[in-house]
């Protein structure tokens, strides 16, 4: 039984073999439902969901170029604040530079004048003490005048035993001092 079971079942299949239907090959019912599923499909798509896609898109690249137009504004703003920054920074610093200056000028004043009060404090106080000097000089020039005077008219005295008058003989005694000194009487 079993063998004829199988001779059944192998008639069986090879009528089918020679009657099957090739699942990849679409029907002639198949191709029409295809091509008005794929017109169904797309309208639906390109009249109900591409236009809002599409409006989002183009809100999308708006705002882009909003944002752009921002962003080359405050490129713009910044590089004006940059160089107004610089140029407030230049004239800060050539302000400070001239008040610098002024500056250094007016102490170089100052300092030239108290400098030339100075040597003139210095120059009157060595001339007042070069005529101390020379007074004091003078003075003990002529006190050691008169002390030699009356020393060499003593020895004179002495010497010739006699007393001579010291007036008379000072006044010889200055005569010869100043033409030793090479000059004529004072």
């Amino acid at each position: 039984m079993l063998a004829t079971a199988l001779l059944l079942a192998a008639e069986t299949h090879s009528e089918e073999t020679t009657k099957t239907v090739n699942p990849i090959l679409p029907t002639g019912a198949e191709i029409f439902w295809a091509v008005v599923t794929f017109f169904l499909l797309w309208l639906l798509l390109r009249y109900v969901f591409l236009p809002p896609v599409m409006r989002v898109m183009e809100e999308r690249e708006e705002r882009l170029r909003e944002a752009r137009a921002a962003a080359e504004g405050a490129t713009s703003g910044a590089d004006d604040a940059v160089a107004a920054y610089d140029r407030r920074v230049n004239e800060a610093r050539a302000e400070a530079n001239a008040i610098v200056t002024a500056a250094r000028d007016e102490v170089e004043v100052y300092r030239a004048q108290k400098l030339a009060e100075a040597n003139a404090e210095v120059a009157a106080m060595r001339e007042q003490a070069a005529a101390e000097v020379a007074a004091a000089k003078a003075a003990a020039l002529q006190q050691l005048r008169g002390q030699v005077a009356g020393v060499a008219v003593n020895a004179a005295s002495r010497v010739v035993q006699k007393d001579l008058p010291l007036d008379a003989q000072l006044q010889v005694i200055e005569d010869y001092v100043n033409q030793a000194n090479g000059g004529g009487p004072r």
